[in-house]
């Protein structure tokens, strides 16, 4: 069943009433009547922000998140500790850390201890750098959906 912005507009203002019922009607010109208990996390209300609802949309916007779209993993912050933790999820890398810490014991000494390392550090950083390329990719065809023009109805 379609809801008119009409009704969706009447319906958020019955459900942010302070006082509101328990049971709500739901009844517009462009509706029959339905009666059932609201739960503000099952519905989805629509605004046009075009002037005349503005202060329902203000009211509105607190609760719910914007469409803002964002498939990056990382951030500033996030990509050090997320990408390690991802690439020592991975077998192969684990058994280079694991030569590299047997390593620093000198019973166990192979080779010299940098030498060791040398592989490890090298595979992470490739790793690294390809995630960041990808992520900053995704940043940037994230950063240029949000900021192109829609259509939108308006009566």
């Amino acid at each position: 069943m379609a809801l008119s912005v009409d009704s969706a507009l009447y319906r958020w203002q019955r459900l942010g009433a302070k006082s509101a019922p328990q049971t709500v009607s739901e009844s517009t010109p462009l509706l029959f009547s339905v009666r059932q208990k609201l739960n503000s996390n099952k519905w989805r209300i629509v605004f046009s922000n075009n002037g005349r609802q503005q202060r329902g949309w203000d009211q509105a916007s607190r609760f719910y998140s914007g469409n803002r779209i964002q498939t990056t993993k990382y951030t500033w912050l996030t990509f050090l500790p997320k990408n390690l933790f991802e690439q020592f999820h991975r077998l192969a890398n684990l058994y280079f850390l694991f030569l590299v810490v047997l390593n620093w014991f000198p019973q166990m000494e192979v080779f010299h201890r940098e030498i060791t390392m040398i592989p490890l550090i090298v595979v992470l950083l490739a790793s690294m750098i390809k995630d960041a390329i990808e992520d900053y990719k995704k940043y940037q065809f994230d950063k240029m959906i949000n900021s192109s023009k829609s259509r939108v109805y308006d009566k």
